[in-house]
Formats: structure tokens, C-alpha cells, sequence
């Protein structure tokens, strides 16, 4: 009797622990990173960055070249100052604004970018780019192409992405914009997810840098914040949307 009654204490004076069920994400939407095409968007961006590093280098060379072969030649010189000079004033009509950018249209990567701008098209109107690059990811052809003759604005570029000759994705980076007030951290904590893009260009003004893509009827922007920031030094933000509502956001170093 008097060990039963012991373990009856004992018993009562356990608690039982129920196991945890792990949250399921509202709506039943998985999160932007584990999304596969969001990976093949990093991965083709990865791939323009290192083409546009890659053509920086060859165009230098090339400028260098041309230099040689001019001074060594005083008969054709003249002739290819001319051509160049023709070329330099052809490159000054092709500055490329954000208007321009804002206007390119592109398709559906799932329907081989039906739809989108067209990679004649872009040359036609944008002129040569500074460096082209192709690749294959998950059975998927496309072709990168980068410009740099942004207008006013030193170090910038415009990447275009194309499969089966038309534009799947666009980013604009690099283009740093003048702000007449800074945005502080408690400005970009009072943003919340379902904020549509309109609504965070108005609270926020233009982002520097921007990148649009559509991928199986998934309309994904990140808009990314570099200048009129307050912080340290560096002090930047981002912000995704996904079908023009903000679903994440990041920053480093603000105050």
C-alpha cells in the first residue's frame, strides 16, 4: 500500500509533455527560398555577373588593342577615328534610362518566355551588349546578356535573361539614386508582408537596383535600397514580392 501510494504522488507530480506539431505557412505557401525556380534565378544571375566581369575585361583589351593598331597605322587612323566617332555618338543615342528599363516586358520562363522582349528586339534598341553569355539548367537554354551604357550612372548595368530568344528576367543594377530624406529602420520595420509594390515605392521612393522575373505564373521583384539609407557605413535593404505583394524583406546595418 505504502509504495503504491508512493507512485500515485510520483505520477502526479509528472507533467506530460505533448509533442509539438511544427507550424504549417499561412495559406499553405511554401516560402520564397524553398521555391525551385528561385534557386535557377540565382544561379542565372550568378552566371550574368561573372559574363559581365568577364566582358568588362575583354571590351579593356580590345579599347587597348585598337589603340595599338591606330598609332602603328597613320594612313587609316583618320578612317577610324571617323568610324569611332560615328560609333561614340551612336552609343550616346543608345543611353539606356529607366524608362527604358521599366519598359521592357518579360514572359514566362514555363512558356519559353511568350511574351517578353525579344533578344533582337533589345539589340535593335538598347545596341550591342557589353558582354553575352549562354547556359543549360535544368534542361532550360538561356541566354544572358548584359549592357553598360547606362545613362549618367557610372559603375551601372542592365541584365537581360532570355529563353528561346525572349526575356524571362530583368535587373537593373547599380543605378543610385538621389534621396532628400533617408530612410530610417524604424521606416522599414513599419512595412508588412502583403504590402503591395506600389505601396513601398511610395512610402520608400525608387530602389537602386531592381529585378523582375516570371516563372510558372510567379511574378517575383526584389527591389534593393543602396542609397539615402541611415546607418553604418554600407547600410542597405531589400525587399521581395511575390504576385506585387512584399512576402520577405532584409537589411544590414541601419539605424
Amino acid at each position: 500500500m505504502e509504495s503504491r501510494s508512493r507512485s500515485q504522488k510520483g505520477n502526479k507530480g509528472r507533467k506530460t509533455i505533448k509533442s509539438k506539431q511544427p507550424k504549417k505557412q499561412p495559406n499553405g505557401k511554401k516560402p520564397l527560398y524553398k521555391r525551385w525556380w528561385f534557386w535557377l534565378i540565382v544561379i542565372i544571375l550568378l552566371i550574368a555577373i561573372g559574363g559581365g566581369l568577364g566582358g568588362n575585361g575583354t571590351k579593356k583589351q580590345a579599347q587597348e588593342q585598337n589603340t595599338s593598331n591606330s598609332s602603328s597605322q597613320s594612313s587609316s587612323s583618320v578612317q577610324k577615328q571617323d568610324s569611332s566617332s560615328s560609333s561614340s555618338t551612336n552609343n550616346n543615342k543608345a543611353k539606356i534610362t529607366r524608362a527604358d528599363f521599366d519598359a521592357v516586358k518579360v514572359g514566362d520562363l514555363m512558356e519559353q518566355g511568350n511574351g517578353g522582349l525579344s533578344m533582337d528586339e533589345a539589340k535593335a534598341k538598347f545596341g550591342k551588349p557589353s558582354s553575352e553569355s549562354s547556359s543549360t539548367t535544368q534542361n532550360i537554354n538561356t541566354n544572358v546578356l548584359t549592357w553598360t551604357n547606362i545613362d549618367g550612372k557610372f559603375g551601372s548595368s542592365m541584365i537581360l535573361s532570355f529563353t528561346d530568344g525572349k526575356a524571362f528576367n530583368k535587373t537593373l543594377s547599380g543605378f543610385k539614386l538621389g534621396r532628400k530624406q533617408k530612410i530610417t529602420l524604424d521606416q522599414f520595420n513599419s512595412i508588412q508582408n502583403g504590402t503591395s509594390y506600389n505601396d513601398a515605392i511610395k512610402q520608400f521612393g525608387e530602389p537602386d537596383g531592381l529585378s523582375e522575373s516570371l516563372i510558372g505564373g510567379n511574378k517575383s521583384v526584389t527591389a534593393s535600397y543602396l542609397t539615402g539609407v541611415q546607418g553604418d557605413l554600407g547600410a542597405n535593404f531589400q525587399l521581395t514580392f511575390e504576385n506585387d505583394a512584399l512576402a520577405s524583406k532584409s537589411q544590414y546595418s541601419m539605424k
